[in-house]
C-alpha cells in the first residue's frame, strides 16, 4: 500500500486548524469556514484507508443517524420537479455528511485542542461584537435597526451564536471554578456579561427565546446535579425571578397597549381652534397609549406647521423609511395630544427629533429597543387582525407562511413534494388564494420541522426526529451537547437554519465536534 505522507501528529495538527477555522469563521466569516472544511477534508483524503473508513462511518448507527438529515435530502430528489433547485439544496446540506463524516474518521487533536477550538468561537464571537459598536454607538452614521449591529452575518444566526458562546463560558466557569485564578474567572464573567448585554441590543427575537430556554434548562440541571444545594436553589430562584420580570415586564406594555381612554363618539369635537374639521376616523382601532391614533387629526394644519418645526418633509418618510406623517400623528397619540397646530407647537424639541427619528411612541424610545420590539409585535397583530394583512408585519407574515404550509403538507402528506420543490408548490398555493399578502412577502414556511414535512413528508419529518433526538438520547448528560441541542430546536421552531450555508455549518459542526469532544479525542 502507499506510505503514509504525513505522520500522526502532522494530521492532528490540520485537523485542528481546519476545526480552529471553522470555529473563528462561523461569526465572522464564510469564506474562513470554507477553507477550513477544505483543509479537513484535503486531510481526510491524505490519511489514507478511505474505504475502511467509509464502512466504519456507515456502520455506525450515531454516524447514520446523524447524517440521515442529508441522505432523505438525497432521495428526496427522486420525486422532486426541480432538479436544479433541488441539488442546489443538496449542496447547502453537503456539511450534514462531510463534518461529521472526517471528524468521526480522522485522527483527532487531543482533548486539550479540542477545547480550544471552542475557545476561538467565543474568541471569534466577541470579535464579531467588537466590530458592530460603532455601529451600536451611530459611530458611523445613523443606525436605522438594530439587525446592523451584527456586521458579518444575518442577526438572527448572530445571536444564536452569542447564546451558545454564553453557554459555553458559563459551562467552563463552573467546571474549572477550582483551577481557575482570580484574574481567569473575572475575565469569564465578563466576557459572559458582554455577550449577554450584546444579546439584548441585537433585538434578535429567535436569541431570546433560546436564551431563556437554556437558562431554565442549565438551572434545572444544576438542581438536579449540584452538591452544593444553596447554590443551585438560589439560581433556580433567580431563573424564577428573571422570568416572572420578564411576564410582568412584557404584560406592563401589552395592557398599555390594549388600554383605551375612553371617549364619547356624540362628544368629539368637530373644529380646531383654528376653525378647522377634525377627520375622525372612529371606527379605526390603532391607539398608542390608549389613545386613538386617527380621532382628531387635522392633516391641514399639520401640514402647515411642520416646516416651522422640522427640515424633513411631512410628506416624506422618516429615518426608519417609515411614512413621517403617521410617525407623528402616533407619536402625538401617545402623549394624548390633539393632532392639530396647537398639539404640534406643544411636542418638545426632543419628540420631534424622536418623530424624524421613526419612533412612533414617546414610551419606547430607549436604545435598547426591547420594549420597541414588543411594541412593534402587538401593532403588527393589531393591524392582522384589522386589515386582514400580514404584509406590515415579519411575525404575522409567518403565521400566513405556517397556514399555507400545512395546507401543502395535508396534500403530500406521505412524501412530500421533493427536495427543491418546495417553493415551486408555496407558489401554486398563492395563485389558488394570495392570503392578503403582496407579492414581495409570500414567503415559505420558517420552521424547519413543517419545511422538512412539506419537502419529504411524514416520513422525513421521523427520520429527521430520528437524526435529532437519539444523538441526543446517548450524551443526554452531556451538558454543552444538550445546550446546542435546545439552541438548535429554538431555531428550527423559528427559522430554516439547514437552508442556509452558516446555519447548517453552526449545526453540523458542533454537533460533530462536542460527541468526538466526548468520545474519540485523544486524551
Amino acid at each position: 500500500g502507499m506510505k503514509p505522507i504525513l505522520k500522526d501528529q502532522q494530521h492532528r495538527n490540520l485537523a485542528f486548524w481546519g476545526m480552529a477555522m471553522i470555529a473563528m469563521g462561523l461569526p465572522l466569516s464564510v469564506f474562513l469556514v470554507s477553507v477550513g472544511t477544505f483543509v479537513l477534508a484535503g486531510n481526510w483524503l491524505l490519511e489514507g484507508t478511505h474505504f475502511n473508513r467509509l464502512k466504519q462511518f456507515f456502520t455506525d448507527p450515531l454516524s447514520l443517524a446523524i447524517s440521515a438529515i442529508f441522505l432523505i435530502h438525497c432521495i428526496g430528489l427522486l420525486w422532486t420537479e426541480d432538479l436544479e433547485w433541488g441539488s442546489k439544496d443538496i449542496r447547502v446540506k453537503l456539511p450534514l455528511l462531510i463534518l461529521p463524516l472526517i471528524l468521526f474518521t480522522s485522527k483527532l487533536p487531543s482533548k486539550k485542542r479540542l477545547e480550544d477550538v471552542l475557545k476561538l468561537f467565543v474568541v471569534a464571537c466577541i470579535v464579531g461584537t467588537i466590530f458592530g459598536l460603532p455601529k451600536y454607538f451611530e459611530l458611523t452614521g445613523e443606525l436605522q435597526n438594530s439587525r446592523h449591529v451584527s456586521v458579518f452575518i444575518s442577526h438572527i444566526r448572530f445571536g444564536l451564536m452569542l447564546v451558545l458562546a454564553f453557554f459555553i463560558l458559563s459551562y467552563y466557569l463552573f467546571a474549572k471554578w477550582r483551577d481557575w485564578s482570580v484574574a481567569e474567572k473575572l475575565v469569564c464573567t465578563a466576557a459572559m456579561l458582554w455577550t449577554l448585554w450584546f444579546i439584548v441590543i441585537l433585538e434578535a427575537f429567535t436569541a431570546y427565546l433560546a436564551f431563556g430556554a437554556l437558562l431554565v434548562f442549565t438551572s434545572f440541571r444544576l438542581l438536579l446535579k449540584q452538591q452544593n444545594k444553596k447554590i443551585a436553589i438560589g439560581l433556580v430562584l433567580l431563573t424564577l425571578v428573571l422570568t416572572s420580570a420578564s411576564i410582568v415586564y412584557v404584560g406592563k406594555i401589552v395592557t398599555n397597549h390594549h388600554a383605551e381612554v375612553p371617549f364619547n363618539f356624540r362628544t368629539l369635537t368637530v373644529k380646531t381652534l383654528n376653525g378647522n374639521y377634525y377627520a375622525h376616523q372612529t371606527n379605526v382601532p390603532f391607539r398608542e397609549n390608549g389613545h386613538r391614533v386617527w380621532n382628531f387629526v387635522c392633516w391641514k394644519e399639520l401640514k402647515q406647521e411642520w416646516p416651522k418645526r422640522s427640515s424633513m418633509s411631512f410628506d416624506g418618510t422618516d429615518e426608519r423609511g417609515q411614512e413621517l406623517r403617521f410617525t407623528l400623528i402616533r407619536y402625538m397619540s401617545s402623549k394624548g395630544l390633539l393632532k392639530d397646530s396647537v398639539g404640534l407647537h406643544q411636542l418638545s424639541d426632543l419628540d420631534v427629533a424622536n418623530v424624524e427619528r421613526g419612533f412612533t411612541n414617546y414610551l419606547y424610545t430607549d436604545k435598547l429597543g426591547v420594549s420597541r420590539k414588543i411594541n412593534e409585535l402587538l401593532r403588527g397583530w393589531d393591524k392582522y387582525n384589522w386589515e386582514e394583512a400580514a404584509s406590515g408585519s415579519s411575525a404575522f407574515q409567518r403565521l400566513v407562511y405556517l397556514d399555507v404550509g400545512l395546507e401543502i403538507f395535508k396534500n403530500n402528506l406521505l412524501l412530500g413534494v421533493g427536495t427543491g420543490d418546495i417553493v415551486a408548490s408555496y407558489k401554486a398555493e398563492y395563485i389558488k388564494d394570495d392570503r392578503g399578502l403582496e407579492k414581495r412577502f409570500q414567503g415559505i414556511s420558517h420552521n424547519q420541522f413543517l419545511t422538512i414535512g412539506i419537502t419529504l413528508g411524514i416520513i422525513g419529518v421521523l427520520v429527521f426526529l430520528v437524526s435529532i433526538f437519539y444523538p441526543a438520547w446517548v450524551y443526554r448528560k452531556d451538558y454543552l451537547y444538550m445546550s446546542l441541542l435546545i439552541l438548535m430546536l429554538v431555531s428550527f421552531m423559528t427559522d430554516n437554519t439547514l437552508d442556509r450555508q452558516a446555519g447548517v455549518t453552526l449545526f453540523a459542526f458542533f454537533n460533530a465536534l462536542f460527541i468526538i469532544r466526548r468520545e474519540f479525542a485523544e486524551t
